[in-house]
């Protein structure tokens, strides 16, 4: 029968950047697509307007402005039915996506589908959404992951949803979750014209026999473990399938013994099989490697390959940054922070002039009081005649509230360079992105030549060891005349 399984995970500051390129298979995860795995299909939905281009930058912004402790998504993780063809499993999850998450939650999926231990797929859907609620008011990365303020909701974050859960309300969310994702699985393979239907009911009566005992990590890759119990499941299913009234717990017949012993004898020949034809695309992997690094500058002398090397770099290097530096988006927005920089610097200064002058106008103002007493007090009964502790107090006054000004000025400054900075991150990393894919050949290029040094310092240093082996032995017959 089809496999159900639903699970639940959360995911903390500093995670979702990560996840999110693993389960689209980009940058360090994309060789998982070379050895045998499938993305069967992706897709995000719900995101603000400054993430439409580059869904990344939403889970990146989460990584950066979610408060320290705070999570920044929720992740289902859910197998798939076999029986169901590609297009069925993205209908199937999409539907799922649109029932569950609507346009609550920005959200991004992906349906993988890598190599199972029995030899075939092991499809599955990966949906990551972020608990931050979309309710139509446009906010940039530094706000919309702030704290939720009530009285007035666009001058806060987006509200978080699911917080302040006790342990048994999330068991019994997560149950009915699971029950829907049952009924919405099995409405597809229906329409799939497939028998097979999925249960999430623990040890389901449909299952035969009492289930297999857990096996820990360590336990099942000990020994021939795994190699036995995947034999003895594809055994069993393979008898089941020929007599469907066999259970598990009835103590097999001699006949039954000999079936179950030339199924065993099939699968294993198969599996032999198996394992060759995956040496042998190893083998043409390896070679066709080899051949791609070939060393195509064999009349080059180390020396001449670690000079020419850092040439291609820096080529590499200005190409880029010439790249990214031509792009007008990334050149206005720097040109909005450089004005940010220096109005910020003008604000500080403006600060600084006001605390001297606030200073200096207490000191004035303190100067008066010890000199005049009789006419402090009077000014300070409220007899305003002494002018000129009158203006020194005002005069401090005006400084002060000229300081504060200035310092909530400042304060906007540093929350938009922030920002600014950081859109600035993120456009320059798309834009490195698209300079990777112009200068593809020039890249190959210097990864050539980096595979052709190291192959004349390996030749070197085994002509090294031979020769000085050869030295050993000449003084070893040296010392023996």
């Amino acid at each position: 029968m089809a496999i159900g399984r639903l699970s639940m995970k959360v995911g903390a500051k500093g995670k979702a950047t990560p996840h999110a390129a693993y389960i689209a298979r980009t940058g360090k995860y994309q060789h998982r697509l070379e050895t045998g795995e499938r993305l069967v299909a992706t897709g995000t939905g719900n995101m603000p307007g400054w993430a439409q281009s580059d869904p990344s930058s939403f889970w990146k912004a989460a990584d950066t402005f979610e408060r320290e402790n705070g999570t920044t998504y929720r992740e289902m993780e859910i197998a798939l039915p076999r029986e169901l063809n590609d297009d069925q499993k993205q209908r199937l999850i999409q539907e799922w996506v649109k029932q569950e998450i609507g346009t609550r939650h920005a959200y991004q999926w992906a349906i993988h589908s890598p190599r199972a231990s029995d030899g075939g797929e092991q499809p599955h859907a990966h949906l990551m959404f972020s608990e931050r609620t979309m309710d139509g008011i446009e906010r940039e990365p530094g706000q919309l992951f702030k704290r939720y303020n009530s009285k007035a909701p666009e001058k806060g974050g987006a509200k978080k949803a699911n917080t302040g859960k006790q342990y048994a309300e999330r068991r019994d969310e997560l149950k009915a979750l699971r029950h829907r994702w049952e009924v919405l699985c099995n409405r597809h393979l229906r329409a799939a014209d497939t028998k097979q239907r999925i249960s999430m009911k623990p040890n389901h009566p449909l299952r035969h026999g009492a289930p297999e005992p857990k096996m820990l990590p360590s336990e099942w890759s000990r020994g021939d473990a795994k190699a036995d119990i995947i034999e003895f499941r594809e055994a069993r299913r393979d008898f089941l399938e020929t007599e469907p009234n066999v259970r598990l717990f009835v103590r097999p017949t001699a006949d039954r013994i000999e079936t179950l012993e030339i199924l065993k004898a099939a699968k294993e020949e198969e599996r032999q099989e198996a394992i060759a034809r995956q040496k042998r695309a190893e083998e043409e992997r390896q070679k066709e490697i080899a051949d791609r690094l070939a060393n195509p500058y064999p009349h080059m002398a180390e020396s001449e390959l670690a000079a020419l090397l850092p040439r291609i770099e820096t080529e590499i290097r200005d190409r880029t940054e010439k790249f990214v530096q031509a792009d007008p988006d990334y050149r206005d927005l720097a040109q909005k922070k450089d004005a940010a920089v220096k109005e910020q610097g003008v604000t500080e200064a403006s600060i600084a002039k006001a605390e001297r002058e606030e200073r200096k106008e207490a000191e004035r103002a303190k100067a008066l009081e010890e000199n005049h007493r009789f006419q402090t007090g009077l000014h300070r009964a409220g007899i305003k005649t002494f002018k000129a502790l009158d203006d020194a107090e005002n005069a401090q006054e005006y400084w002060g509230n000229r300081k504060k000004s200035e310092k909530d000025k400042a304060f906007d400054l540093s929350r938009k360079l922030r920002d600014f900075n950081f859109r600035l991150d993120l456009l320059r990393e798309r834009l490195i992105e698209a300079a990777k894919r112009e200068l593809a050949d020039l890249r190959k290029k210097a990864e050539v030549i980096r595979e052709a040094l190291k192959a004349k310092k390996f030749e070197r240093y085994a002509r090294e060891q031979v020769e000085r082996r050869e030295r050993r032995q000449d003084r070893g017959k040296s010392r023996g005349r």
